[in-house]
């Protein structure tokens, strides 16, 4: 994973000690067959704790050859050949496996390049043991969009194992992560609100107006006349907009910040603009001074009835969408999926062959690259050159330091789309100019295991919007019984907590949402471990202290998933044009370059498992 150009605005990126290669001595070139880079006994990817998501071993070659043009002189060239090289082993990339030996044959032969030291890609799962039990959390992606898939996203998951309403019923109801309308608690912190405060209830009812609007809005404990501003803008009191048409009124809320609305329309100050932080940063990456207002209000924050007609109209057609929205999700957000491929492709990796059983299946690492099967996964494998030669596609990767070229008819780059400009130097300019558009989000999602979630439960339910606070959502790992896996958490159970922080700052004039998460990506890269672990244990005393929490005693372990290009960019209405069909540039920058295909999230422009899968069907039909 790399930025989207070298340099932000000229300026050389400042990355910690160790977080880029040396010199060549990194990328010393060798004789020898590649390592199998497995993990060895005792090993297993998704147990590790610390930092993970884009950890270190993963990053540092594509740096190298983003930043500085770095790439080794020499290969050595594998006896190995290949009908198709696919890069990424996330769900695109095995997607477009999956579908490709349906097309194909499965007896063609496949190997599949990954860069981390676990297949799936942001679907990662994190596991951690405790009282004799494994418990589960989410390590990336999280939940399943199902009104929007499509027919063949709806094939392929149902084909590996996934029944949806199966899965929908394993869930407990009302959780934050998949229902728009939980119900939850507020934590305003004493930094930025005078006192620690947690706040339970009702609030989508709140935001909209509802019943629950002045009783959950009066606990806050805003000075009084911001009380009554707030109220006032939630339950539509006042036509903030009654000086515009609809058609005027309709610009207006596609171009304004939200922000700037509730300032200067509804008279709120900064801190209480800051309540409507939490969902921006999970769902978008940034704050309210970056999102519109018709973008806000489809998250659910107040101001739907202060907007005149459409926001009336808007308000009606929001309330009868959300009884079709079903977000469903596996104990590990979409790692399953991942894994249900995976052992769709390589059926010796783990037994079984339903979404029950794939939560508990032990999975072999040392299946994934065996010589001689006919689809192969190769972990920590950098890919760093990819082009077309003799009717043919020779594609070049580091590994462990050692650099090797390999052979296919055909490739697909499932990586994301910043990486490939640098992959693919026969490409034409204009389509490395609209590949690089797009600026994938930075996110980082911590689980945290809890030895006891005694005090956590006597505040209440376990899930937080935390505005102003380092982490902006706080909640227990996905209550999902299904198969053998149970997850009660109650009382002084062992509980795990699943942690959001998104690093992009707040935007400056002349900035636009590309900006601030290339700013904030950096900032990744510069934080150690240290700090998001003092992170994690200040915000859970400040959080739980009251109630005996202790994070010296509490605390067992802590993954820190840092996905330093996270969420598939997607176009924002206040800063993107409307392209026409066909136009906008993840259209013209995924066009295959002779044997090359591209398929990934990005090339959808969403950040959804049914993009990536569709994004993979695509490719192989552009090959085939």
């Amino acid at each position: 994973m790399i930025t989207r150009r070298d340099f932000l605005n000229g300026a050389a990126v400042t990355v910690a000690a160790g977080a880029t290669l040396g010199p060549k001595d990194l990328l010393a070139m060798g004789s020898k067959k590649p390592a199998s880079n497995l993990p060895s006994a005792g090993d297993y990817p998704p147990a590790r704790t610390g930092l993970r998501g884009s950890h270190e071993g993963s990053y540092e070659v594509a740096h190298s050859l983003a930043w500085r043009g770095e790439k080794p002189a020499h290969y050595t060239p594998l006896q190995e050949t290949y009908d198709l090289i696919i890069v990424g082993g996330g769900i695109s990339g095995l997607s477009a496996a999956y579908l490709y030996q349906q097309q194909a044959g499965t007896d063609k032969k496949i190997l599949i390049l990954d860069n981390h030291d676990d297949f799936g890609g942001h679907a990662k799962r994190n596991e951690f043991e405790a009282g004799g039990r494994t418990l589960l959390g989410v390590g990336g992606s999280v939940n399943l969009e199902t009104l929007s898939f499509s027919d063949t996203a709806e094939r392929v998951l149902g084909e590996v194992g996934l029944d949806l309403e199966r899965l929908d019923a394993a869930r407990e109801p009302g959780y934050l992560l998949s229902d728009v309308d939980a119900q939850a608690g507020y934590f305003l912190n004493q930094d930025t609100y005078g006192q620690n405060r947690i706040v339970h209830g009702d609030w989508a009812n709140a935001w909209r107006g509802g019943s629950q609007c002045r009783p959950l809005v009066n606990a806050l404990g805003l000075p009084s006349e911001q009380q009554e501003r707030l109220i006032a803008v939630a339950e539509g009191k006042t036509d903030l907009l009654e000086h515009l048409s609809i058609m005027e009124t309709k610009q207006y809320i596609e171009s304004t910040p939200y922000e700037e609305f509730l300032r200067q329309k509804a008279g709120l100050s900064n801190e209480t603009i800051q309540l409507f932080d939490p969902y921006h940063k999970i769902f978008m990456g940034f704050g309210t001074d970056s999102s519109s207002v018709g973008e806000a209000l489809l998250l659910g924050y107040p101001g739907m009835r202060s907007v005149g007609t459409l926001g009336k109209m808007g308000n009606y057609l929001l309330g009868r969408a959300k009884e079709y929205i079903r977000l469903p999700l596996f104990p590990d957000g979409n790692a399953s999926i991942t894994r249900m491929m995976v052992r769709r492709l390589i059926p010796s990796v783990a037994p079984g062959n339903s979404m029950e059983d794939v939560i508990d299946a032990p999975f072999d690492y040392s299946q994934l690259d065996q010589e001689g099967t006919p689809v192969r996964i190769r972990l920590n494998s950098t890919a760093v050159n990819v082009k077309n030669e003799d009717q043919a596609v020779e594609v070049a990767y580091v590994q462990n330091g050692e650099a090797y070229k390999v052979r296919a008819k055909n490739a697909i780059l499932a990586c994301y789309n910043g990486l490939i400009p640098h992959l693919c130097p026969e490409m034409p300019e204009e389509q490395k100019q609209n590949l690089k558009y797009g600026v994938k989000v930075p996110l980082v999602m911590t689980n945290v295991l809890l030895r006891s979630g005694a005090s956590v439960n006597a505040a209440g339910p376990a899930q937080y919007h935390c505005p102003g606070s380092f982490y902006s959502v706080v909640t227990k790992a996905p209550p999902v019984n299904l198969g053998n896996y149970t997850q009660s958490g109650q009382g002084s159970e062992p509980l795990v907590l699943w942690m959001s922080h998104a690093p992009a700052p707040r935007r400056q004039k002349g900035q636009t949402a590309r900006d601030i998460y290339r700013l904030g990506r950096h900032s990744l890269y510069r934080m150690p471990f240290e700090e998001y672990e003092s992170g994690v244990k200040n915000q859970l005393t400040s959080m739980f202290g009251s109630n005996g929490f202790d994070a010296n005693r509490d605390i067992s372990a802590i993954t820190v998933n840092r996905w330093s290009h996270g969420y598939s960019y997607a176009y924002l209405q206040l800063f993107d044009p409307d392209w026409e069909e066909g136009q906008a540039p993840h259209e013209l920058g995924r066009q295959p370059v002779g044997r090359i295909s591209i398929a990934n999230s990005d090339s959808h422009a969403s950040a959804s498992v049914q993009a990536a899968i569709d994004s993979g069907a695509r490719a192989v039909e552009e090959i085939s």
